[in-house]
């Protein structure tokens, strides 16, 4: 079956339920990153120009953000609610962690149990609180462009409403509605007299969409604030959140096949250390990732498991798997990492990662078929005995790899061995593992398909 004739380069985005033209996305946020984000190659200095949800989320303000999926035509909305807390619980956190940078009040605490800032919970302040100058030099050093003009005190922390599960949720609805209404209109349908029919080429039902949300909080517009509000006047920070959508690739709509594409060779690389904050979806995490992404392609790898030569290296890595410093695989850049061991057993890291939605549905569906999960990170060894690896995200669901290239890894072991010479360095980088079609991976990857029909929530 072919694809929707559509060019994926077309987006949309929205602020607290408004869609914003990406003129008035420029202007608000162009000259405090001079107008230009990374996009890989080039940078974008049009006020006009689309951007994909990665180079939105380098220009917009530093916050917690989520991405789901939609299902059956873009109907449904795939495991809602679990993003929706992982906004919340991520707002928390990036707020916990703004606030022990520069907070002159204490820090402050987080309870958990309802994403709540707790005034209550101040910690006394100690010598290693910072002043809000030196909180600016610290974030102008980070990777993150700096765009929230100040610290929030603690007291205009706890108006934000972006750590409450109920508002994210509501908010988050009506932005996922408008916002792909919207896209509908403006890509997908044509107007005839007072009705709208579907574009020539495009089959809606197989249309499916990637939603982008970020909650945030910028400074208030005075000239939009009440006067008789009393409570609002006591911070100059709103909460917001931003909705961007965008088509899924053809690709990724094929995973909700029964068939899929298994016919594609699917290429991991081992290359680079985690988050620094692996709790929290940080959008800082979007810029840091960005290096460890932009990994050369190498001309020639050696597989591990034989002693053949491959002259022809792989068109691109799907994927970019990270490691600690003990050489254990934590995550990829953008999805959760896992290694079968004797067909009936998966081994996938519990700590320092951010574990995702479809990893969420993994856990689940292996627990009511009887496959054991064992909550810790993947080793070497554990590559060199396993039946299968596969990588699960919001886009891909379940995806089987068929090679991982150790890079990383590989020369961790080398050095601790006392190979040091570039030669040595350069071939243990570009070893690999190779695995066939993993019949416990198919599995998994089926009934994550069934789990999505049933973790799934109408739109409207």
């Amino acid at each position: 079956m072919n694809g929707p004739c559509l060019d994926n380069n077309r987006y949309l985005v929205s602020r607290n339920g408004v869609i914003l033209s990406w003129e008035q996305i420029h202007q608000r946020y162009g000259d405090i990153n001079n107008a230009k984000i990374n996009t890989n190659s080039h940078s974008i200095t049009t006020d006009l120009q689309p951007l994909s949800s990665t180079n939105l989320l380098q220009l917009l303000p530093r916050g917690a953000y989520t991405t789901c999926r939609t299902v059956k035509g873009g109907q449904y909305i795939y495991q809602f609610d679990y993003h929706v807390k992982r906004l919340a619980k991520s707002s928390a956190s990036i707020l916990e962690s703004v606030c022990g940078i520069g907070c002159d009040d204490g820090i402050i605490g987080i309870d958990r149990s309802s994403s709540k800032v707790m005034e209550s919970s101040v910690v006394a302040p100690t010598s290693t609180t910072t002043s809000a100058e030196e909180h600016d030099k610290a974030l102008s050093t980070s990777n993150h462009p700096k765009q929230h003009y100040r610290t929030p005190s603690m007291i205009e922390m706890n108006h934000l409403k972006i750590t409450n599960e109920a508002w994210e949720r509501s908010m988050a609805l009506d932005c996922i509605r408008l916002t792909l209404d919207a896209f509908r209109a403006r890509y997908l349908e044509d107007t005839e007299g007072d009705a709208k029919v579907q574009r020539v080429g495009v089959d809606s039902k197989n249309v499916e969409f990637r939603i982008t949300l970020l909650a945030t909080w910028e400074k208030k517009n005075n000239n939009n604030s009440s006067s008789s509000n009393a409570t609002a006047n006591q911070t100059d920070f709103e909460s917001v959140l931003y909705c961007h959508v965008g088509l899924l690739p053809w690709s990724a709509n094929q995973t909700l096949t029964s068939t899929g594409d298994n016919k594609k060779h699917i290429t991991v690389l081992i290359h680079g250390h985690g988050r620094e904050n692996a709790a929290a979806k940080d959008s800082k995490w979007v810029i840091d990732r960005q290096q460890l992404t932009e990994a050369p392609h190498n001309e020639a790898y050696s597989n591990a498991n034989t002693t053949k030569t491959v002259t022809t290296a792989p068109t691109r890595y799907e994927e970019i798997i990270l490691i600690n410093n003990e050489g254990q695989l934590l995550e990829g850049t953008q999805t959760n990492f896992y290694v079968v061991k004797d067909s009936s057993t998966i081994i996938t890291a519990d700590e320092g990662v951010l574990a995702g939605s479809v990893r969420d549905s993994v856990l689940r569906v292996c627990k009511s078929h009887g496959i054991e999960v064992e909550l810790r990170p993947p080793t070497l060894e554990d590559l060199k005995v396993a039946s299968g690896v596969f990588i699960t995200s919001t886009s891909r669901l379940v995806m089987p790899v068929h090679e991982v290239v150790l890079g990383d890894l590989l020369l961790m072991e080398k050095e601790a061995e006392g190979v040091t010479t570039a030669a040595d360095g350069d071939a243990a980088a570009l070893s690999s593992y190779c695995y066939l079609n993993c019949p416990t991976t198919e599995s998994i990857r089926q009934w994550v398909l069934e789990d999505v029909e049933t973790h799934s929530i109408p739109i409207n």
